[in-house]
């Protein structure tokens, strides 16, 4: 916990409370591809790195399209968790024409996340080559997270912080400095693991009833009486991925707003990366 960043917006006294609520992540961002460089295996966009016959996820209507790849070796000893594969490709797919919110299961098609062996991995065209998006390196570093407004665990630290409105102020002041801390300036918010920086709710209920074929657009699936017992695995559902709109890698969710994917503990133990949930929140 960063006691003097704390101290500067006048909260040195919840150190001991947000130091229990702080979850380590892996912060990212891209960058120019380094000269001569032609086959970066950690990339955002650009072509991926795929093995011959490499089947290309698709919805009914059109292929996804190549987010970004992750060499694990190259994160291995940052990984917070020892979660991740210590080698592999970890390799993320999305409908980036139609972007799905990840609210409907009708649309769980729209995104795929797979693990590929890096051995025979050469780059790949693109199906949809309309759709690519410019290749940035990826540089990495570990960094820290607390919990934001809409999440889970924010509900928790509420019951726990007895604050008044403008230290509910302070907070959020802080909370922005604290973890950009860990990134260049003019960097999206881009890390594995850790806090999502909730915009629009609580995403791991919705990952919990949307993967159980519950829709979530509205209030139908919540209510459903069937979905009460689902509700208790909630907690099951671990961040991922955080993509942010960033203006120097062209990315753009919505209006301004964040990508995540998610997926139970139990299942990044498993490696069962094929059963993650992404979802899109804007403002």
């Amino acid at each position: 916990m960063n006691l003097s960043l704390l101290q500067t917006y006048e909260l040195g006294h919840l150190a001991p409370l947000l130091s229990r609520y702080e979850k380590p992540s892996i912060a990212f961002w891209g960058g120019e591809v380094p000269e001569g460089v032609a086959t970066h295996r950690s990339k955002l966009g650009g072509l991926p790195l795929l093995p011959s016959g490499f089947e290309w996820p698709r919805t009914a209507a059109r292929p996804l399209d190549f987010l970004l790849q992750i060499d694990c070796a190259e994160v291995s000893a940052i990984d917070p968790h020892r979660m991740l594969p210590s080698s592999g490709l970890l390799t993320f797919f999305y409908d980036l024409e139609n972007q799905p919110w990840g609210f409907d299961p009708k649309e769980l098609d729209g995104f795929r996340v797979v693990l590929l062996a890096p051995e025979g991995c050469v780059a790949t065209p693109l199906p949809s080559p309309e759709c690519q998006l410019a290749q940035r390196a990826l540089s990495f570093c570990p960094g820290e997270t607390l919990p934001h407004l809409g999440s889970r665990d924010y509900e928790r630290l509420t019951k726990e912080a007895s604050l008044s409105d403008a230290e509910w102020d302070k907070y959020f002041e802080f909370l922005d400095a604290y973890e950009l801390q860990f990134y260049p300036d003019g960097s999206g918010r881009h890390h594995f693991f850790g806090h999502a920086a909730n915009i629009q709710g609580d995403m791991q209920t919705e990952a919990q009833l949307v993967t159980n074929r519950f829709y979530c657009g509205d209030e139908t699936g919540y209510n459903d009486p069937r979905a009460k017992l689902l509700k208790a695995g909630a907690d099951d559902w671990v961040l991922l991925l955080q993509l942010d709109s960033d203006d120097s890698a062209e990315l753009m969710w919505g209006d301004m707003g964040m990508l995540y994917f998610w997926i139970r503990q139990q299942d990044l133990v498993a490696q069962r990366f094929d059963r993650a949930w992404m979802a899109l929140q804007c403002g």
